[in-house]
């Protein structure tokens, strides 16, 4: 398909602008209206009445699509929502009950396995029979 951008010469005919649906009928030539950033396409009388429903016909057919989706992605969006409060709630909860922290007092400065403790504060090896 061969297209024009305004503000050209162009030949006798019917130019049609996708974009926002214009016409322009040259009757003997002339300048197409408009700057470079509006593009034509030059299509016959009889062309142009058999695209126009087409394009009906598909705006018709998927526009309850698009209803659908809108309306499924607008409920998803609320459900996820509260999935995520709820487990936030959980963990919340979990925490309060086992212990002060949901890391049940782990921490990365810690060492529980190095010995026992010794009533001076330090540590006593145990050390193995031999």
């Amino acid at each position: 398909m061969v297209t024009y951008k305004g503000g050209i010469h162009a030949e006798r005919g019917l130019y049609w602008d996708p974009m926002d649906g214009q016409q322009v009928n040259l009757r003997s030539g002339g300048i197409l209206p408009g700057d470079d950033s509006k593009v034509y396409v030059r299509i016959s009388s009889v062309g142009l009445f058999l695209i126009a429903p087409l394009f009906g016909m598909m705006y018709v057919m998927f526009l309850p699509l698009f209803g659908i989706g809108v309306f499924i992605v607008s409920w998803l969006v609320i459900i996820i929502n509260s999935l995520a409060k709820l487990a936030m709630n959980g963990v919340q909860v979990c925490s309060r009950v086992v212990g002060r922290s949901f890391s049940f007092n782990w921490g990365p400065s810690k060492a529980h396995l190095s010995g026992k403790k010794s009533r001076k504060g330090g540590t006593k090896r145990v050390r193995e029979k031999e």
